[in-house]
């Protein structure tokens, strides 16, 4: 009886786990094509095609929706980099890789994708800014280290400045993209990226 049980069990849970990726998938295309304050749970169940009650039997509120958007937002920007990392190319094509393939990405989302991570930063966020603001840092300082080993990147300034700068550019852009209609988002991710491998490229003192 017991050994019958726990099939039954697995099959159950991996339903959940599917109506719960339909419920976030929905979501997603419906806050970007409508904006996310647009955007009603009704609207979501009505899309995903589940009740609505099943809607609340896996978020408590839209809000808590949107705070998993956001957590797998930055999981997938995370990845992403991991895989940079572990390919071929150098510190300077990793770097522009990272922001270039984030600003074409944004860019080819839905008309409303501004406002979602607009809200997501304002309204999501806020709940695990530190954890989040460490894991970005964590991330990019991966991608200079990995610089610094293969003797690409400058030594003369400490570690933690050049994350600092890296990161505190990406921030920039993004919210610059957020908040100001016909930022050239691909076009500045571009320009950013080229300027800080250079930058932070390693200085030959035998040649200076």
């Amino acid at each position: 009886m017991m050994a019958e049980a726990t099939p039954e069990l697995s099959r159950r849970e991996r339903r959940r786990l599917e109506t719960r990726e339909r419920i976030l998938d929905t979501a997603q295309e419906l806050f970007e094509s409508r904006g996310y304050e647009s955007t009603t749970v009704n609207e979501i169940a009505t899309a995903a095609d589940i009740a609505y009650g099943t809607f609340f039997n896996h978020f408590p509120a839209k809000l808590d929706l949107l705070r998993e958007l956001a957590h797998h937002t930055l999981q997938e920007l995370f990845e992403d980099v991991a895989e940079l990392r572990r390919g071929p190319g150098s510190f300077t094509d990793r770097l522009r890789a990272v922001f270039e393939n984030a600003a074409r990405s944004a860019e080819a989302k839905g008309p409303h994708t501004r406002e979602l991570i607009h809200a997501m930063m304002t309204q999501a966020y806020p709940q695990s800014a530190v954890s989040d603001d460490r894991a970005m840092r964590r991330m990019f300082q991966g991608l200079v280290e990995d610089g610094i080993e293969a003797g690409a990147v400058r030594t003369d300034v400490d570690l933690e400045t050049l994350t600092e700068v890296v990161t505190g550019t990406w921030y920039s852009m993004f919210l610059g993209w957020v908040h100001v209609d016909g930022y050239p988002l691909s076009e500045r991710a571009s320009a950013a990226a080229r300027f800080l491998a250079e930058s932070l490229s390693r200085r030959d003192p035998a040649g200076s």
